[in-house]
């Protein structure tokens, strides 16, 4: 099955279910993958569903500090469950420790010497082979601990 009809029967489960949150950013989120598809003449690949996902969660997120901060703290607590029930359609994320073990085996493979200057070429190849499950936050500050 899909990512797409995924997410289109758990649509249909929290419509019957009368979760409006769950139902609500599903519907958004088939209409943004809907968008995608109007964009790219075809549907989406999973791996463009997964990009779609990521930019929704990294978008809430931004939402709950402006809500925090105006103190609209029910408002953030619904962005906080949207943003949970986004993270399910996303492959399981590497750890903090599983990073540190890529970017060694990474920096060995591509015979890095001065990560300072080679760094792009690091993050380029660990995101090539690995981007659906790396964290970039992350990423950079395991990065940024071996420099």
């Amino acid at each position: 099955m899909s990512l797409l009809d995924q997410i289109k029967q758990d649509y249909k489960q929290a419509f019957k279910a009368k979760d409006t949150v769950k139902k609500d950013i599903l519907n958004y989120l088939i209409s943004q993958i809907k968008n995608k598809q109007i964009d790219l003449w075809h549907q989406p690949s999973d791996e463009d569903i997964i990009k779609i996902i990521k930019k929704e969660i990294k978008s809430r997120q931004e939402s709950i500090s402006f809500l925090e901060k105006s103190g609209k703290v029910e408002e953030a607590e619904i962005e906080r469950k949207k943003i949970e029930i986004l993270k399910q359609y996303l492959p399981e994320m590497l750890s903090e420790d599983q990073l540190k073990k890529i970017v060694e085996e990474k920096i060995k493979e591509l015979n890095i010497s001065d990560l300072r200057k080679e760094r792009w070429k690091l993050i380029w190849a660990i995101m090539k082979q690995y981007w659906p499950q790396v964290d970039g936050k992350l990423l950079n500050q395991v990065i940024q601990s071996y420099i």
